[in-house]
């Protein structure tokens, strides 16, 4: 195909249906109107002789043609938008904004420092925060809607790079007065006890418990929620215990919830900030790496743990 015969905004019609799904989110991502859209969607497939999208209950699905082409077509579009990217980054411009998807374990720990250090040195630099499940995370940075991903990411694919923030684990946390309250419990107290298991993600078993089952254990879940807020509520009303990990302990009410190590060795976890390879020599997204690396080497003077910050400028 002669790429001299093909409009390249198609391409661009085409990376938005593949991201949105919707011809209506399509065009409202691109600022046009819905029959316009329709109109290059249409002309996209007389041009590769393909229908590319159809049309369910479920919004509209890629063909087995869209699909193939839809990782190379990105990628060009990502690499176009990059090399058109300022070559120079100015973080008092009102006009720079980052989106970051953060888990709710880093929100607390490492969020709130980093909000206070960005209003301190680039106060016109605007932080988008948006909390995403670990499997959406790889088409989300390819696609570039976010610019970093930060938290506990295992298992991505070697074409992102990433830096370690900080190290954690876990602690046992129960309401005060529980019947194991007040000194460290044992194995076999841990294992018989009723829990609480927190699950952010779609996969059906939490990373404590992969951990427990690495072990050769297994605990006694009574409940699962998957949103973290509503656990000290819960643990506060009854007498399940709930894993938090030990740098989130400070946000709770000591007056309230008795903490205790896990009696299973090897219960940690690493945070590191994740993103696309294509962004990794852009001047704003190294200036951003490394307003990350120096907030968590902050966080590790005052938790009193080795920095594992790294420089981010390479």
């Amino acid at each position: 195909m002669n790429l001299a015969n093909v409009d390249l905004k198609l391409l661009v019609v085409f990376d938005a249906m593949i991201v949105e799904g919707s011809v209506s989110r399509a065009a409202e991502r691109l600022g046009m109107s819905q029959p316009a859209l329709s109109n290059a969607l249409n002309r996209l497939r007389l041009l590769l002789n393909d229908r590319l999208f159809l049309r369910t209950a479920d919004g509209m699905r890629p063909t087995p043609r869209a699909l193939e082409i839809a990782g190379p077509v990105q990628a060009a579009m990502r690499q176009i938008e990059e090399a058109l990217e300022p070559t120079t980054f100015e973080s008092g411009d009102p006009d720079w904004t980052f989106s970051l998807a953060v888990s709710d374990h880093a929100s607390v720990v490492l969020l709130p420092l980093l909000i206070e250090h960005i209003g301190r040195v680039a106060p016109r630099v605007s932080l988008q925060i948006q909390s995403r499940p670990n499997e959406e995370l790889p088409a989300l940075l390819d696609s570039s809607e976010i610019d970093l991903a930060v938290g506990v990411i295992p298992n991505l694919p070697r074409r992102f790079k990433h830096m370690p923030l900080f190290e954690d684990k876990y602690l046992c946390m129960m309401r005060q007065g529980h019947p194991l309250a007040g000194r460290p419990i044992t194995l076999g107290e841990f294992l018989a006890a009723d829990q609480l298991a927190v699950k952010p993600g779609m996969s059906d078993v939490s990373r404590a418990d992969r951990f427990l089952a690495q072990a050769g254990l297994k605990r006694r879940v009574a409940t699962t929620v998957h949103q973290f807020l509503a656990a000290p509520a819960i643990v506060s009303r009854s007498d399940l215990i709930v894993l938090v990990f030990e740098k989130m302990a400070p946000i709770f009410d000591p007056s309230r919830f008795y903490f205790c190590p896990v009696p299973v060795p090897n219960m940690q976890v690493s945070a590191t900030a994740v993103w696309s390879d294509v962004h990794t020599d852009l001047p704003a997204h190294k200036w951003l790496r490394r307003q990350l690396a120096q907030v968590a080497r902050q966080l590790a003077e005052e938790t009193g743990a080795e920095g594992l910050a790294l420089s981010a400028a390479g």
